[in-house]
């Protein structure tokens, strides 16, 4: 039995058709959760120093993983060593990187310090983290590459009941310099208070979700360090006042509400009962930093 020419298909429609194909896979494969790509040269600062911490002081200065995870946008979650983290987005690299903590301090030209001042707080972060790369490459002879990679995360997105986040006032263009009256928080701030029992107070002035997805990241047991994605449609800025849960503890040992507060929330509970947000897990693919080469720095 023949078979007609009409029930191939031509070559133009096969090519046509991988095409889509390679295009639909091209979509599916682009990582949710991204790092800092800089859009143009990097800038670099005019004068920098770097000192190795006190060791007496054990919150001095900061670990390279650490200050490579800021300059990329992968940042490692607060508070806990990179190399533990199931969710570091920093990979690979030597022992001393998590171990040596250094004093990085760098001053932007003038007339770019001077233009930082007018931008708004994404476009100031966007030139810090350009001159924290071209400060790791200068002095550190850093190398490194990225990898896309389907990875746990979590998303924060709308509770049953809707959300419940009342807008506030995003911080001014080039950031305040000072809180509007004493005794209150800079515009685009928080604090966070973790006691030895678990209990995490927080409070914060005109934050962002994305803000509050990294502390997330850091103080949720639950959530180890993997990335959180704010898939809430909210994308202003919001106010927090003694928003407690219970999270990381400050020491090693079990976390849990303390004596005084024996009804305190699970971090879950708090984000449903007070922003009508839920926090789900979820698989995405993830941008994610591999560390080629470094070394320790050059001299000042």
């Amino acid at each position: 039995m023949g078979v007609t020419r009409s029930s191939l298909p031509g070559i133009g429609g096969w090519a046509a058709g991988l095409a889509l194909l390679v295009a639909v896979t091209a979509i599916a494969q682009q990582p949710v959760v991204k790092a800092f790509h800089p859009a143009g040269p990097l800038t670099s600062y005019e004068v920098a120093t770097i000192k190795p911490a006190d060791p007496a002081k054990p919150f001095a200065g900061e670990t390279l993983r650490r200050y490579i995870g800021r300059a990329y946008g992968v940042p490692l979650a607060w508070g806990m060593p990179g190399v533990e983290l199931q969710g570091s987005r920093v990979i690979g690299g030597p022992e001393w990187i998590d171990k040596d903590r250094y004093d990085i301090k760098g001053k932007p030209p003038d007339e770019l310090r001077e233009a930082m001042q007018k931008m708004s707080p994404e476009d100031q972060q966007a030139q810090d983290k350009m001159m924290e790369q071209s400060l790791l490459a200068d002095r550190f002879h850093l190398k490194v590459h990225f990898e896309t990679r389907e990875m746990q995360v979590f998303e924060l997105v709308p509770a049953k009941g809707g959300l419940k986040i009342a807008p506030a006032e995003p911080p001014s263009a080039g950031g305040a310099t000072k809180p509007d009256k004493p005794g209150e928080m800079r515009p685009g701030t928080m604090s966070l208070s973790v006691g030895n029992s678990g209990l995490n107070i927080l409070n914060a002035r005109g934050m962002t979700l994305d803000m509050l997805a990294n502390m997330i990241r850091g103080q949720a047991l639950e959530v180890g360090g993997r990335p959180v994605i704010n898939n809430t449609g909210f994308t202003g800025n919001l106010d927090l006042k003694d928003f407690r849960f219970i999270g990381l503890a400050y020491t090693q040992g079990p976390a849990g509400a303390s004596a005084s507060e024996p009804d305190a929330p699970s971090l879950q509970q708090a984000l449903e009962q007070q922003l009508g947000i839920k926090l789900v897990p979820a698989k995405g693919q993830v941008e994610m930093l591999v560390i080629v080469t470094i070394e320790t720095p050059t001299e000042n």
